[in-house]
């Protein structure tokens, strides 16, 4: 369990960490005194004084856990999806080793944080679920495509089961380190699931696929904190059992609270490991509005996902009157990528609360809207459209890959005011005849081997027996 302390402290860190982000490119290489350390392990160390420090290390040094031991670190778990490990190490222990060079990268273990905007006022006469119409999903809806036999891993706060799920979940996973509730203690995570899959006995409020399935992984506590190494041990037990489950789907609506390239950012690593496995991946972009370094945050930042941006739909139907959310993040990456790749609604969404007892239902009672539902905004309820829309999509065509289905989003979305990125549309998006792969030209990862999209074979880490199984049963992303 983690220490009262360390819970407070990582509730406080995310709003500084994002207040000093635009800091963090510019410095990262500053004077040429450290190449292998995120210049956010010493942000943490001067606000954490004498306290160790949350990181992943990234090595191919098989003997490197025994020396973090021997140097007054601990070892919590590995991380063969990314070749190394996470540790709390304190901080002379960790410029040891970097200068030592037996590190390819030291990162935070950052804090994460959702991508729901609170303090949203309650418009009465728009808690009608729109969205649908918005997203236009209806009309697919009306060629019998529900989503039917695709699962989509949900990886949030958890879900809990109620009437709008009626058995549809199907399997519950924890990987958050506070508690050892599986299930969803916040609020967050249900209310993103029923956006994807809610099916309302009444008929009152559905979520864009509302016939598919869910898997609930839980990276989030109570508070909606979770680290960026819960989001990367969900990962790697989601490619290990994408076969078992037959995962088609990631959601992820939470984001880094640290700006940074993706390139050598672990948790950019992971959710390229699941793209190249034949699972798409949908992240929330964030609500920094167009801040500088707004769209650099893993892993809303990776080329390899599909980024999605909010847009208003003014509780109406019609497209015509749609406009960007001002605070839905977007903008350039510090590698060259626009982001958001597509818009979804996002503004004032009614879905499925997790029940009273949940950390947002107490804290947000306003938002209760007909006893067992919430009405919230961010781009975390855009990317679980997406989602939907992705479910809706394979259910049509299975044989899509994650780049086909990039391709298809982004080729039949239309326009919205005040967006560079268009505005998915469910029914063109599932019944188009056009053929394309994105991410052409994207860069994997520096540790994602760009001839195999593995792992980089070399990791001493990587070829555990273990792994090595399981990756030479479950290779589908070449179809």
């Amino acid at each position: 369990m983690i220490s009262k302390r360390r819970t407070y402290a990582w509730l406080v860190l995310p709003a500084l960490l994002l207040a000093l982000a635009a800091l963090l490119p510019a410095t990262a290489r500053a004077e040429g005194e450290r190449q292998n350390v995120h210049p956010a392990v010493d942000l943490h160390a001067e606000l954490f004084p004498g306290e160790s420090i949350p990181v992943i290390v990234q090595s191919e040094d098989a003997d490197l856990p025994s020396w973090v031991e021997e140097h007054g670190g601990t070892v919590v778990r590995e991380f063969d999806i990314v070749g190394g490990f996470q540790a709390e190490m304190p901080i002379e222990a960790i410029r040891t080793l970097d200068f030592s060079d037996r590190a390819d990268w030291i990162s935070l273990d950052a804090p994460l944080i959702t991508s729901r905007r609170g303090d949203d006022d309650i418009d009465a006469s728009r808690l009608a679920t729109v969205y649908p119409f918005a997203a236009n999903a209806v009309p697919a809806w009306a060629e019998g495509v529900y989503g039917d036999d695709i699962t989509i891993a949900v990886i949030d706060s958890g879900i809990n089961p109620g009437p709008d799920f009626r058995g549809r979940i199907a399997g519950f996973r924890n990987f958050n380190g506070e508690t050892r509730s599986r299930l969803d203690e916040s609020g967050h995570g249900t209310w993103v699931a029923g956006i994807i899959a809610g099916n309302d006995p009444l008929g009152r409020y559905v979520g864009i696929a509302p016939e598919a399935d869910l898997l609930s992984v839980k990276v989030a506590g109570r508070n909606g904190s979770a680290r960026a190494g819960d989001v990367i041990e969900a990962l790697q037990w989601v490619v290990a059992n994408k076969d078992r489950y037959d995962i088609q789907v990631v959601n992820i609506s939470l984001n880094s609270a640290i700006a940074d390239s993706y390139l050598r950012d672990p948790l950019s690593a992971a959710v390229e490991q699941a793209w190249f496995h034949g699972i798409v991946v949908v992240v929330s972009a964030g609500n920094l509005g167009g801040a500088q370094f707004a769209v650099d945050h893993a892993p809303a930042n990776d080329p390899y996902v599909i980024t999605v941006g909010s847009f208003d739909d003014r509780g109406t139907a019609d497209r015509a009157d749609d406009v960007l959310a001002g605070w839905s993040s977007r903008g350039v990456t510090v590698d060259g990528y626009a982001k958001p790749d597509v818009t979804a609604p996002g503004v004032d969404l009614v879905s499925t609360s997790g029940g009273p007892a949940t950390f947002l239902a107490q804290e947000e009672p306003d938002s209760i809207v007909a006893h067992r539902y919430m009405q919230w905004s961010g781009s975390s309820a855009s990317a679980a459209v997406v989602s939907g829309t992705v479910a809706l999509m394979l259910d049509e065509d299975p044989s899509l890959t994650p780049d086909q289905v990039k391709f298809r989003l982004t080729a039949t979305g239309t326009f919205i005011a005040g967006s560079n990125a268009p505005a998915a549309d469910a029914f063109e998006a599932t019944f188009t005849t056009l053929d394309g792969e994105a991410n052409g030209g994207a860069l994997p990862n520096e540790f994602i081997d760009p001839e195999t999209g593995e792992i980089m074979e070399d990791s001493i880490l990587w070829r555990r027996i273990l792994w090595r199984r399981v990756l030479d049963e479950s290779i589908l992303w070449r179809r």
